[in-house]
């Protein structure tokens, strides 16, 4: 009974995760452009969540299916959302078809499997993208560096993601997923490593939440 109330918990909150980019969406509309940010970030996850979601429909997992449905739809928002403010689009754009490349072969791969180990095909695949989509969050720790600030990676959104990988990390444990709880703990790991970066590199503009870190002493700049 508690771990049907969790698992119902945790579709809900993560539903309610998938709104949080629109504060950084909002951020690009009072700077008049997304220039500096990194769409990296939006792309990838939207690789991560057309694996999980077939992994979900073979399975018949109605949370994988209900979460990543929604999340597609409103990922594709930010990255159109992304283009609108970003003047150079060249990056996203090859982001993108790298993307969609990379799902075809991947579902194609899988689907040369026989009928007793094509799932677990789908699930190691699911996996492997939601921790190779890591590459994302290394760089930003080493875009962060190179830039000496954090400015570009919004707190509240890594604080986010943070109660959002420890909950799935749980759920994958409790429910004996080894594909779930080996991708979010690589996830996690990455995630204390982008929230350390705070404390060593402030943003240029605007305070830390929580840890009240102040900005540098300095003005914002562009950085390609």
């Amino acid at each position: 009974m508690l771990l049907q109330i969790f698992t119902v918990w945790l579709g809900v909150f993560s539903i309610g995760f998938t709104f949080l980019p629109m504060f950084m969406v909002l951020d690009w509309k009072k700077r008049g452009t997304a220039d500096g940010f990194s769409s990296v970030n939006f792309v990838l996850p939207m690789l991560v969540q057309s694996f999980w979601l077939r992994h979900g429909l073979m399975t018949n997992d109605q949370t994988n299916i209900i979460i990543n449905s929604i999340n597609l739809v409103f990922f594709a928002f930010y990255v159109l959302a992304f283009a609108y403010y970003q003047p150079k689009r060249k990056y996203l754009l090859g982001q993108i078809i790298a993307a969609a490349l990379a799902i075809k072969v991947a579902f194609a791969y899988v689907d040369t499997h026989d009928a007793a180990s094509i799932n677990d095909a789908m699930g190691s695949m699911a996996a492997g993208a939601q921790i190779f989509s890591l590459v994302g969050g290394i760089y930003e720790i080493k875009r962060a560096i190179s830039m000496g600030t954090t400015e570009y990676i919004p707190a509240g959104f890594q604080f986010a993601i943070f109660t959002l990988i420890v909950q799935w990390l749980l759920f994958g444990i409790l429910h004996g997923n080894q594909f779930i709880a080996i991708s979010n703990a690589a996830g996690l790991l990455v995630n204390i490593a982008t929230i350390a970066l705070y404390f060593f590199y402030p943003p240029l503009t605007w305070t830390v939440p929580i840890f009240n870190i102040p900005p540098q002493k300095q003005d914002a700049k562009k950085i390609e």
